[in-house]
């Protein structure tokens, strides 16, 4: 089966996909990405087709980092503000800019589609792509978000607040309003776009769901289950692991034989914009009597690292996460499934999004913390560390959790599903 995969241009995003993508391609499935050329050098280390989207607002051989990295540099302070005053200043604005990309690169996938006919179409994108819809070929979305979304009711809390699956229904309709409020103007000017494509657009969201299929990767562990079955037209995947590369760590290997409980801390591909917050964070581990590995980010020439660290622009994660003992990270779903694919208990620092929910999951099943990172104390930070550490009955859950991930044959159903998918069209 041929199939294309269409991502955003995130990093988070492109490596769902490559995730993804390399599962299926063990069912000899051939996959070809669609990218701008900073990404096409990343799907090409994975041995992946890739087709040229051409981009005018980005130079060609620009860091593939550079846009988002730039955009959150800009936008780092509304991090630590809470999620009714984050969203007006950083979402609506971010989506702006995945409408302004769709619009870019929309007119030229039908010649794409042409050329390589494919059987499937996956795509990982918030708002919806016209030519994808109209193409008359099986699509896919792929969401790799936190799947709190794809569940619906009036005692589902609206996602993006880290809110509990108790939540009052009360405040979860008018946190809805809030969030229709808040797009309301984006959304107005795209639905008219999309009018000139001959798609309706949807009556609240800025994207449908296929009617095809729908996919998000979470351990059934720890997925909502509360609110009943996998909704239908959904379908979930344990996970979507990354192969493990064996190239470069991206530090001295030589860290892992130093003695002591080895810690990776990552805020993802955007988090590190926030060159404040990562200078906070590394001063209040410097006074850990653990070890770090430090994924310093797109600028990591903005500061230093302590004595009890190592670190490095970017950190082969996939090849590190089994070799540690905590995981830090910024609650990305990406890193979230990875760290517990490998059983490892971890503390959420969620930044915006999802990454709350994400956060709020990891307290509400109790397999690790979350806490604000411009706020949280010193020492209930430090302090939470070792409590994770030692605590032995945590950590053999969250291996047996791993083991479940690892052994979850969630891909042989969707394999057997997409079959049937593209048979019927």
């Amino acid at each position: 089966m041929k199939i294309f995969f269409l991502p955003m241009d995130g990093h988070g995003h492109i490596n769902a996909c490559i995730g993804l993508a390399r599962m299926l391609r063990d069912y000899n499935h051939e996959c070809t990405f669609a990218v701008t050329k900073p990404w096409i050098n990343l799907i090409k280390d994975h041995e992946f087709a890739v087709e040229t989207l051409h981009d005018p607002t980005v130079a060609d051989d620009q860091d593939c980092l550079k846009k988002w990295g730039t955009f959150m540099f800009n936008l780092a302070y509304t991090f630590s503000k809470p999620p009714k005053e984050q969203i007006p200043l950083l979402s609506v604005p971010a989506y702006k800019s995945f409408i302004d990309y769709v619009k870019i690169i929309d007119h030229q996938l039908p010649a794409l589609f042409e050329k390589l006919a494919p059987d499937l179409i996956i795509i990982d994108f918030y708002v919806t792509v016209p030519s994808i819809v109209k193409s008359g070929r099986p699509w896919i979305l792929l969401y790799s978000c936190n799947p709190l979304k794809a569940y619906s009711g009036p005692n589902v809390p609206p996602s993006n607040f880290g809110l509990s699956v108790n939540t009052d229904p009360a405040t979860s309709a008018e946190l809805r309003s809030f969030l229709v409020d808040a797009m309301k103007d984006v959304k107005a000017e795209f639905d008219e776009w999309l009018k000139t494509k001959q798609i309706e657009p949807h009556p609240t969201a800025l994207a449908d769901i296929s009617p095809y299929l729908n996919l998000y990767s979470y351990p059934t562990d720890l997925d909502y289950s509360e609110f009943g079955p996998v909704p239908d037209k959904w379908f979930r995947l344990d996970h979507m692991i990354r192969k493990v590369q064996g190239d470069p760590l991206g530090f001295d290997e030589a860290f892992f034989d130093r003695p002591g409980k080895k810690i990776y801390f990552s805020l993802g591909s955007m988090g590190g914009a926030d060159v404040d917050l990562m200078k906070r964070m590394v001063n209040i581990m410097s006074k850990s009597k653990h070890l770090f590995i430090v994924s310093k980010g797109p600028f990591h020439d903005h500061f230093e690292l302590a004595e009890n660290m190592i670190g490095y622009k970017f950190i082969n994660q996939m090849a590190v996460l089994s070799r540690v003992d905590l995981v830090i990270h910024h609650g990305g779903n990406n890193t979230f499934v990875e760290t517990l694919y490998f059983g490892k208990p971890c503390i959420v620092l969620p930044l915006s999004g999802d990454q709350r929910d994400n956060g709020k999951r990891v307290e509400e099943k109790k397999i690790g913390r979350s806490f604000l990172p411009h706020s949280v104390d010193e020492n209930e930070f430090l302090t939470a560390i070792d409590q994770l550490l030692d605590d032995q009955e945590l950590i053999d859950r969250l291996k047996m959790i791993g083991e479940n991930i690892r052994s979850s044959k969630s891909i042989e159903l969707l394999n057997e599903k997409i079959k049937d998918l593209v048979s019927a069209k």
